[in-house]
């Protein structure tokens, strides 16, 4: 069966920064193409409009939410943009793992203390600012919900081009819905192996339940066929992007579903 070889490369992904940051460290493979694709697909879904703060979740753990935002901060750092990468995961936070950076201080120690920069931590490459989830709250959501919140994402909106909020799944806790009203827009990451058609149609739901932008979903797990872009391997699981018709225009959208 599949599924316990998916799981151990998700503990390898975790672990190991690497095999985590192929944008970082494998910028010729075909997941950092995708990535690539889908930091294209997420510039046009804009609209016409700058998507300020974007959204990254999933339906379930274990999707890939969190390697999404992560090696998309990259790619829009290597295209020149400045990016904040925010773990808002106060759950399950794992972006100071992939990047190898201090935990504390993060969010909360930032949303509470008003302090920001004592969170921001400088990224791998220029133009990226990593904030990990700080110490973990006993109430996340209600943080996360709160004014002092919004004065956050106002503030950092007029320091950097973009800020990424990697935020818990949708269908579990109550974190990303109270989120997503303030995003520009909302990427919603689906796996071929850990979801399902149900949830990812409930999480939709939700989103749009309370006023989100779902601007399409990043699903994962598809595989190319053999030798078709390079070398077989680990890197040939990749990313796909489709959009789901938030203003991109059909170059883009005909981009999305090669």
């Amino acid at each position: 069966m599949l599924l316990p070889w998916n799981r151990m490369k998700q503990d390898e992904e975790q672990s190991d920064p690497e095999n985590a940051l192929v944008s970082l460290y494998h910028p010729k493979s075909p997941a950092s193409e995708a990535y690539r694709m889908l930091r294209t697909n997420v510039h046009f879904s804009g609209g016409g409009e700058a998507i300020q703060v974007l959204e990254v979740t999933s339906s379930f753990p274990g999707e890939g939410k969190s390697l999404t935002a992560a090696n998309l901060a990259i790619t829009f750092a290597q295209a020149g943009d400045s990016v904040l990468l925010v773990d808002a995961d106060m759950r399950r936070p794992t972006v100071h793992e992939k990047f190898q950076l201090p935990q504390t201080p993060g969010l909360s120690e930032a949303i509470v203390t008003g302090k920001y920069d004592d969170s921001m931590q400088d990224g791998p490459l220029d133009g990226l600012k990593i904030m990990a989830s700080g110490t973990i709250p006993p109430n996340p959501s209600e943080l996360l919900h709160s004014d002092r919140m919004k004065d956050f994402l106002d503030e950092m909106k007029s320091r950097v081009d973009l800020v990424i909020l990697d935020v818990p799944p949708v269908l579990v806790v109550a974190d990303a819905l109270a989120l997503a009203p303030r995003a520009d827009g909302v990427l919603l990451v689906v796996s071929l192996i850990n979801s399902d058609k149900n949830g990812t149609k409930r999480s939709v739901e939700a989103l749009r339940g309370v006023n989100a932008r779902v601007l399409g979903t990043v699903v994962r797990g598809i595989v190319p066929p053999r030798g078709k872009y390079g070398r077989k391997g680990y890197y040939n699981d990749y990313y796909y992007y489709y959009d789901s018709g938030y203003g991109a225009d059909e170059s883009a959208k005909e981009t999305a579903t090669k």
